[in-house]
């Protein structure tokens, strides 16, 4: 007969040891679980090591022992009958031919090389259609509902700085970018106060610092155009993925250069005028004209290896040729994000902005994509955690602490060894303030009474004041 009250009782007297804690978390797991409880490893599996962690000289032997009373309680003499699975020999329904169905597996060289589709299965037909019919109505549904993109959040942050100096007509021919006197806020915390930052054309910057001081929030600030910048530097930041539609991956980067798109836009209009059929020779020769002027002037911007430069960048990021032609919304954010990344770069701004650009990318990739930055043109400003790619690309260092920004010529081992030779100078400074402080401090002590050195003490008094 069942007694399960009885096994706080057993555990009391068996194991005197055994924390008060532990006997009633053994004894209420028993009671609660006593339907599915059926077993001796069911006992063993619930509360075996419990009981061994806290009563060391239990062994196995005691254990199981112990735990088949634990059963007797829970059950008593009427024991839940469990089937055994042991080896039996069971006659077959009807008899199977070997030979016959040897065929299936006669070509499997390995099982490595197996797939799925390779192996029968036995997998109800019905069932199987029914599930094929739901998944096939679902994305019949996702493409009948407009697709929504959502909307990353805008940055709360605040951004002011001190006025760009009005350089004139020369202002459109400026390419270096010069913040002064930069003040950031989120809130009330303060990331900058009075920072200045100053790239020069053709330079290569690494932002650095601690997370969460606002690195990222610097560069949305000079993207988002609070931060202002000269009127005659093109910009461009990598933040989020490109939309997933129906454009091809390979139209896509070609489409991000506008003065591109609007060329072969007016040169499709100039070709259907003078396609048309009443047209005059004066509109003719003058639509002639102006064809050839925009055939010399794209000539000139080499329009017409753009779709090769195109698919070169796509290749060093990873796309091969047929998934260059496939749409944008096959692939996955990361992928779409690789987009962004050959747009910028297919565009060549005078400024380009990363955030972390080696996230999303395979080590080919980022090996591509340092060999690609260590030939532009332009200025970079990157945030980047990994070490070896700012070693590689990086011509300057800025480093984000404290609310200002220190800039460091050479790259991050560069910045690193500089930074630890200026903390050893600034110790070994302060170190000998302190020791000039302290016998400073003994010299007034001492004399702080002694009339005749009076003035000298003063002027120790003076001479710590100020330091």
């Amino acid at each position: 007969m069942a007694n399960v009250d009885a096994i706080p009782g057993y555990l009391a007297g068996t194991f005197p040891t055994l924390p008060v804690e532990i006997k009633d978390y053994v004894s209420s797991v028993l009671k609660e679980n006593v339907d599915e409880i059926l077993t001796l490893e069911d006992v063993i599996e619930a509360v075996g090591d419990h009981l061994q962690s806290y009563v060391e000289e239990l062994c196995n032997d005691g254990l199981n022992k112990t735990c088949m009373q634990l059963l007797q309680f829970l059950h008593g003499e009427n024991l839940p009958k469990v089937e055994k699975h042991g080896v039996t020999t069971k006659k077959l329904d009807q008899a199977v031919d070997m030979a016959a169905e040897n065929h299936n597996f006669a070509e499997m060289e390995s099982i490595w090389k197996l797939q799925a589709r390779d192996v029968p299965t036995s997998v109800d037909k019905k069932k199987l259609g029914k599930a094929e019919n739901r998944i096939a109505q679902k994305a019949e549904q996702r493409e009948a509902e407009p697709v929504v993109r959502k909307k990353r959040p805008e940055c709360s942050a605040t951004a002011t700085q001190a006025p760009i100096r009005d350089t004139g007509a020369r202002g459109a021919n400026v390419k270096d970018v010069k913040l002064e006197s930069v003040d950031i806020s989120i809130g009330t915390k303060q990331l900058l106060s009075s920072a200045d930052l100053t790239m020069a054309y053709g330079r290569r910057y690494g932002l650095v610092g601690r997370n969460g001081i606002g690195k990222t929030t610097l560069l949305k600030m000079i993207s988002s155009g609070q931060l202002r910048i000269p009127s005659g530097i093109n910009m461009l930041a990598v933040e989020q993925e490109v939309e997933g539609d129906d454009t091809r991956v390979i139209d896509a980067v070609l489409a991000s250069d506008s003065r591109r798109q609007a060329m072969i836009e007016k040169e499709h209009t100039l070709q259907a005028r003078l396609n048309k059929e009443n047209i005059s020779e004066a509109e003719k020769n003058k639509w002639s004209d102006e064809l050839s002027k925009l055939y010399i002037e794209m000539e000139n911007l080499q329009l017409d290896k753009a779709p090769a430069r195109a698919a070169s960048i796509l290749y060093g990021l990873g796309f091969t040729p047929d998934e260059q032609k496939k749409p944008t919304k096959e692939f996955s954010g990361g992928w779409r994000m690789r987009v962004a990344l050959a747009r910028a770069l297919f565009v060549k701004p005078d400024l380009l902005l990363l955030d972390e650009p080696t996230n999303m990318l395979d080590m080919r990739a980022v090996y591509w994509l340092e060999g690609h930055l260590q030939l532009w043109e332009g200025t970079i400003l990157t945030v980047s955690h990994d070490r070896k790619f700012l070693n590689e690309i990086c011509t300057d260092i800025v480093h984000l602490h404290t609310r200002r920004l220190d800039h460091y010529k050479g790259n991050y081992d560069t910045f690193e060894k500089t930074m630890k030779e200026k903390l050893t100078q600034q110790q070994r400074e302060y170190e000998a303030q302190q020791t000039l402080r302290q016998h400073t401090q003994e010299f007034i002590d001492k004399f702080r009474y002694n009339a005749k050195r009076a003035a000298m003490v003063q002027s120790r008094i003076k001479m710590l004041e100020k330091l």
